[in-house]
């Protein structure tokens, strides 16, 4: 009876050993779970904060980002010049000028300025004429210039292409207008377009008494009285100019100065073009389609002012 008493005491005894070492068990695989679970919320809770910090970050380049891509644009809009290119060969006076235009040398007109003449048939040398042509020769002679061509391709009664032009990113009509060497004239809608502008730019010469403003009254709107400029340092200069402001003077008296529509009245033709400067004899074959630069009285004084024949 006491054996079995002591069996059924050791059977008891492990039962319990059993369970208590069941225990440790159970405990350490929920710690495993436990510990899993920390580490997954961890690097959870690391990754979040990854993310947060990056996203700042990102923005902040995409912040960068922006300032530069609109100063660029900015930049890019300043240096884009409206017009198509063409290369001058040859001013005529302060607000026209010949350029390879549509693969053709043509005779531009610039758009809403009006400078003093320099070699008109009637009106002659006014004062400032010579003064404007030599700062257009100087800003565009030999350039690639932009026109901006005039609504619908607009031309005048002596055929000559209006538009503005460009030179240099700057506009032609406000360096001219920016000196008082010329001034607003000759608007007509739809051609209308930097009309206000210019005579915001006209009026600051105007308030500097420059160039065609120095002397009262000379510029009107009816266009300008030489008769009040004489006795001035202008007016003598205008005098003295001999109205040469195209091409070489060589032809000396032998040369004189076309009408407005580029006719010489039966005299020889000179005209310059992308293939050099040229004469033209009455009769020949381009004679009557030659819009003159200059008109010679002798072959000669055609040779001399650098013109060579027609072949």
């Amino acid at each position: 009876m006491k054996r079995w008493f002591n069996r059924i005491l050791c059977a008891l005894f492990s039962l319990v050993l059993l369970a208590g070492c069941a225990e440790p068990a159970a405990e350490d695989t929920y710690s495993d779970r436990s510990a899993s679970s920390d580490a997954a919320s961890v690097q959870q809770n690391e990754s979040g904060d990854q993310e947060a910090q990056s996203q700042p970050a990102e923005s902040s380049t995409s912040e960068a980002k922006n300032p530069h891509d609109a100063s660029s644009a900015a930049t890019s809009r300043q240096a884009k010049v409206p017009g198509v290119p063409a290369k001058v060969v040859k001013v005529v006076d302060g607000d026209t000028l010949q350029a390879i235009y549509e693969k053709k040398v043509t005779t531009i007109r610039v758009l809403l300025i009006d400078t003093p003449e320099t070699h008109h048939p009637r009106l002659g040398v006014q004062p400032f004429g010579p003064e404007a042509s030599q700062h257009a020769r100087d800003l565009l002679q030999g350039k690639t210039v932009h026109l901006e061509v005039a609504v619908n391709g607009g031309r005048d009664k002596y055929n000559r292409l209006l538009a503005y032009v460009y030179v240099d990113g700057k506009s032609f009509a406000e360096e001219q207008l920016s000196r008082g060497l010329a001034r607003v004239a000759y608007v007509y809608p739809p051609n209308t377009k930097y009309v206000d502008q210019y005579r915001q730019v006209e009026a600051q010469a105007r308030s500097k008494h420059l160039g065609i403003w120095s002397v009262p009254d000379y510029a009107r709107s009816d266009g300008y009285h030489p008769e009040v400029v004489k006795g001035t340092e202008a007016y003598e200069r205008a005098q003295n100019s001999g109205g040469s402001s195209t091409a070489s003077s060589g032809g000396g008296k032998n040369q004189f100065a076309p009408d407005g529509s580029g006719n010489c009245g039966g005299a020889i033709k000179g005209n310059a073009s992308s293939r050099g400067k040229i004469y033209h004899m009455p009769g020949s074959a381009y004679y009557d389609v030659t819009k003159a630069e200059a008109c010679f009285k002798s072959r000669d004084a055609a040779a001399k002012a650098g013109f060579r024949a027609a072949r």
